[in-house]
């Protein structure tokens, strides 16, 4: 059943959404230098032999223990390992080789979520970090460091791993679920209510005067308190997300949400506007501009429609797991 529901189908708006499962199939990728040259060579730059994940229990913070081999570079090479997400930076790291050109190193993670979704390397050779020394050996084998190349990338496909225990990792996902859900929920709470609001005030019900009169005092309590306020502070939450560890595997799902928050406060912020019109008013400009509400939708001044509100809330329930039958 639709959270916002489809004239069509006749569902009650107020009902639970219906949660869409979308099976994501992972896309085959080669990683640059893996593998075998033209007539045979290894091109591998860097492998990675093994990589753990710990956590430091009185910080919270989760180190990586990273083992690898470069026996083509020379020693002294300094190796950036950009820790990432779906191409997302999270965090560079540098290692410099020693002779045997064999290396451990570990490394502590700045505050991160655990998660299911897996991380990876990417080794880059930036032939301006390195030595003297260093620059004129790479300089003379062009076919491993081709200078045109440079910085020379490696996408470490072959060791991606996962953050957090399964215990964390399953807590992680359930907080991210109750709040993406909760808030969408109380943001189609709020369409619904702008709706009845407005229903009981043209049937005579509600945010009239003794006279008959509207009661545009009322009214603008109602709409200043308990709908541009309340979207405002959900539209400062939501960006606010855009920053917060947790929610790094989830911007896009955030993106949406943020999506979903303008389209409520448009909906609501026309049909007040609307009201006004019908009493013979001059709109206000807490509707027409407000303040601290962002109400620029992307489809220009088309006001979002049903469908459109539940393309969104199908399109995050896809992104973070959620799912029941209707």
């Amino acid at each position: 059943m639709n959270l916002f529901p489809l004239t069509r189908r006749g569902s009650l708006f107020s009902a639970l959404a219906f949660f869409l499962f979308v099976t994501l199939v992972p896309m085959s990728l080669e990683a640059q230098g893996e593998g075998r040259g033209p007539n045979g060579e290894d091109l591998r730059l860097l492998e990675l032999l093994k990589i753990e994940v710990s956590k430091d229990e009185k910080t919270g913070r989760y180190i990586l223990d990273v083992q690898g081999k470069a026996t083509k570079m020379p020693a002294g090479t300094k190796v950036d390992l950009l820790l990432t997400w779906r191409s997302q930076l999270v965090e560079t790291f540098t290692v410099t080789l020693p002779v045997s050109r064999k290396f451990r190193e570990s490394f502590k993670l700045k505050p991160l979520e655990a998660s299911s979704h897996k991380y990876m390397f990417r080794s880059v050779i930036d032939p301006k970090k390195q030595t003297s020394k260093v620059k004129k050996e790479l300089a003379g084998d062009e076919d491993l460091f081709p200078p045109a190349a440079a910085p020379w990338t490696e996408f470490h496909f072959d060791k991606q791993f996962v953050i957090g225990s399964p215990e964390e990792i399953a807590a992680a996902k359930k907080l991210i679920q109750d709040y993406f859900v909760n808030t969408y929920t109380e943001l189609a709470k709020i369409d619904a209510l702008v709706k009845k609001s407005i229903a009981d005030c043209s049937e005579g019900l509600d945010f009239r005067k003794s006279s008959g009169e509207f009661d545009e005092s009322a009214w603008r309590k109602f709409m200043d308190k308990k709908v541009i306020e309340k979207v405002a502070d959900y539209q400062e939450e939501i960006v606010k997300g855009f920053t917060d560890p947790k929610f790094l595997a989830y911007r896009l799902g955030l993106s949406h949400l943020r999506d979903l928050s303008i389209a409520v406060a448009k909906r609501s912020t026309h049909e007040s506007i609307k009201l006004y019109r019908v009493e013979g008013l001059d709109p206000s400009q807490n509707d027409v501009k407000p303040e601290k509400l962002d109400i620029k939708v992307k489809s220009g001044n088309r006001v979002p429609r049903n469908s459109d509100l539940n393309n969104l809330v199908e399109k995050i329930n896809a992104l973070i797991g959620v799912g029941v039958e209707e």
